[in-house]
């Protein structure tokens, strides 16, 4: 799971079309979320496709620990 701000998701969705609806598809299933950390949306990714996609497109997310 990795958490990558939403500003920066953004633009590459919609540069990629494919990408946009396999991110359509994940968060019907519940393996992307949406998160406000402070004064950042953030967006959580559990898709372990979808993380490789973006980081094939240079975007590195961060680690995201399990809450409880």
């Amino acid at each position: 799971m990795k958490r990558y701000p939403a500003h920066k998701v953004t633009p590459l969705l919609v540069a990629h079309p494919d990408l946009m609806e396999a991110w359509k598809e994940a968060a019907k299933e519940g393996r992307i979320r949406a998160k406000t950390l402070g004064r950042e949306n953030v967006v959580i990714v559990e898709d372990p496709g979808l993380i490789a996609r973006l980081e094939a497109l240079g975007l590195k997310g961060e680690p995201v620990v399990e809450e409880a």
